[in-house]
């Protein structure tokens, strides 16, 4: 597995260069020229060891919060191949990616007017309104520059728990994010998506799925085009509003499908609108679906629980001192084979 081999050279390089005379090498170049079968052992000895205390320390926090037993049902249900992934920005930011909240302050630097403003929309979780006055200020064009030259890059080192995702989901993604890691993440791992819908073409998606069902769902666009953007107040009011068409969109995707939340907040969330909008019309029953979720110091957990669960998302809780961490020990659990002992 790439993903735990580049921490094993990381590690075995963290020890020093080897010099000879005036002659340096990592210990890792070292160690696989020199004895490429001790090497191939070293790394499969350590492998299984970090592999086994990710699912210890996922099992201690998941028997902590009461998840253990929701995590083995996500578990069968992914054994099923009736899982997706809905992708949110807090998996590309180990990659080097913003979230939104940061990006939107950072525009203000050349805008300081608005700064104010935009802060206290950011800080009462308003990120539409906050971006639909950031583009208002700046137009269209300048404010799209801006997207493409802060989530366009395609040259950053890949990093995070984004990187098992090929491992274990094998049917497709849906994002909201405009950056290409899960192109990149899925490219490298020799399952490159079948296909790709944003913007207009997401109406074609529920139909090319049934066929090709190993695709890649922009919800809101991608940095390099503007066409189908979802960010700002009017955008997501055409989309997710009476007249948008995201929610038949969503309705056709789950009928027998669960989404798995990563790297998402859920906190003012039109995905989460949608969802409840969809379970609260439904007449028969709707996919449960998950979400893995920090369970943060001081939050009423019986009021996010019941406004999750209006909309069928179940949170499987991790602590919040390490999200990188509680996201890839969650992650190596389920690829290895969950807890049913």
């Amino acid at each position: 597995m790439e993903y735990l081999r580049q921490r094993f050279v990381e590690e075995l390089n963290d020890e020093g260069l080897v010099n000879v005379r005036t002659f340096e090498w990592p210990p890792a170049d070292v160690l696989q020229t020199m004895a490429p079968h001790d090497y191939e052992a070293h790394f499969l000895d350590w492998a299984a060891i970090q592999k086994q205390n990710a699912k210890d320390r996922a099992r201690e926090f998941l028997e902590r919060f009461n998840c253990l037993d929701r995590f083995n049902r996500l578990h069968t249900q992914l054994e099923r191949q009736s899982v997706i992934p809905f992708v949110g920005a807090g998996l590309s930011r180990p990659t080097g990616f913003p979230l939104w909240g940061k990006f939107l302050d950072a525009l203000t630097a050349d805008y300081p007017a608005i700064a104010g403003k935009v802060r206290a929309h950011l800080a009462g979780y308003r990120y539409e309104e906050a971006a639909q006055l950031v583009l208002d200020r700046m137009g269209s064009d300048v404010f799209a520059e801006a997207v493409q030259n802060a989530f366009g890059s395609r040259i950053k080192t890949l990093k995070g728990p984004v990187q098992l995702l090929p491992l274990i989901f094998r049917r497709g993604c849906l994002t909201t994010n405009f950056d290409y890691v899960l192109n990149r993440v899925y490219e490298a791992s020799d399952c490159r998506f079948k296909g790709e819908f944003a913007g207009t073409r997401l109406n074609e998606a529920p139909r090319r799925l049934a066929d090709e069902p190993h695709c890649l769902l922009r919800l809101h666009g991608e940095a390099d085009s503007s066409q189908g953007r979802v960010l700002t107040g009017g955008e997501y009011t055409a989309c997710y509003g009476d007249g948008g068409n995201y929610r038949d969109i969503f309705k056709l995707l789950i009928a027998n499908t669960s989404l798995l939340f990563l790297g998402c907040s859920l906190s003012v969330d039109r995905t989460v609108d949608a969802l409840r909008e969809i379970k609260r019309a439904a007449v028969v029953e709707t996919p449960r679906h998950y979400a893995f979720l920090p369970l943060s110091e001081g939050m009423d957990r019986v009021v996010r629980r019941n406004e999750l669960g209006q909309a069928d998302i179940h949170p499987i809780w991790y602590p919040p001192e390490d999200h990188d961490q509680a996201i890839e020990d969650l992650l190596i659990s389920l690829m290895e084979g969950g807890f049913h002992d």
